[in-house]
């Protein structure tokens, strides 16, 4: 990655020349990205199809009470076993390697980006962003609506919030206030997160117009609508953190006596 992490010790690197192997384990980080956004939508499908053919009055059912043929992912996710058990464990595995790609992600714009001290800022703020998303999405699936919907609503709310925030802002910062050379793989990434960065943004204003079209005039199949695009705003979110396979594709992390990645 253009030698920009560099993070294991000199201790290690004499130890790896001359033959011996510090680390309990290495992996490459691209393992460790499929993994990771594996869990959410493992439980994704899981949770939409199980209720789909289990509870299927339940999770389409609004206080319309119109016809629907789509779930609702908060009512997929919160309201029956096993999906919540399945649900809250993917969700909450998942986070420990989110929080260590976040820090990632502000060492990689920092070494990167423009040093000047207001685009620097922006990258914190941009990374804050990456770390509230988590958070709030652990609380949207710790508290599901049929608890406490006020909370679930407002933690969905910021969830939305801080995941567009961060796509937006990290893209631009990366696109515009890049001072390094890009390799083919980074490239890679800005593609596919431009496309991603359109899908998403188009999703969630199409999503908020029909969810008040539901609302307002509670017609038959437009909660559906919504379902749909919630599907591909969450499934969207899933895949712009998934660029960061091609960001890190040839960092390797390691634990061990001596700990860090490197590329």
């Amino acid at each position: 990655m253009n030698g920009s992490y560099t993070a294991v010790p000199e201790t290690a690197r004499k130890l790896k020349q001359d033959g011996h192997h510090p680390f309990l384990f290495r992996l490459k980080f691209r393992q460790i990205a499929v993994i990771t956004v594996s869990l959410p939508f493992f439980a994704f499908l899981f949770c939409i199809s199980y209720s789909f053919i289990h509870h299927y009055e339940w999770v389409t059912r609004t206080h319309c009470d119109v016809w629907n043929v789509a779930p609702s992912i908060s009512a997929s996710i919160g309201h029956f076993t096993p999906q919540k058990y399945i649900w809250k464990l993917c969700i909450a595995v998942h986070s420990a390697p989110r929080l260590l790609i976040c820090q990632m992600y502000h060492t990689f714009m920092y070494r990167n980006i423009s040093r000047d001290n207001c685009i620097q800022q922006l990258v914190l703020l941009s990374c804050t962003f990456n770390v509230a998303e988590v958070f709030s999405l652990l609380l949207l699936s710790i508290v599901p609506s049929i608890e406490d919907f006020g909370l679930h609503k407002l933690s969905f709310a910021s969830f939305l919030f801080f995941s567009a925030s961060y796509i937006l802002s990290s893209y631009t910062l990366l696109r515009k206030y890049r001072v390094t050379k890009m390799t083919g793989w980074e490239k890679k990434s800005m593609r596919y997160k431009k496309m991603i960065l359109t899908t998403n943004f188009a999703s969630i204003a199409l999503a908020m117009y029909f969810y008040w079209r539901h609302n307002a005039y509670c017609e038959p199949g437009m909660y559906s609508v919504f379902s749909i695009l919630e599907y591909t705003v969450v499934l969207t979110n899933m895949g712009y953190h998934f660029t960061s396979y091609w960001d890190f594709y040839n960092v390797d992390i390691s634990l061990g006596s001596e700990s860090g990645y490197e590329a």
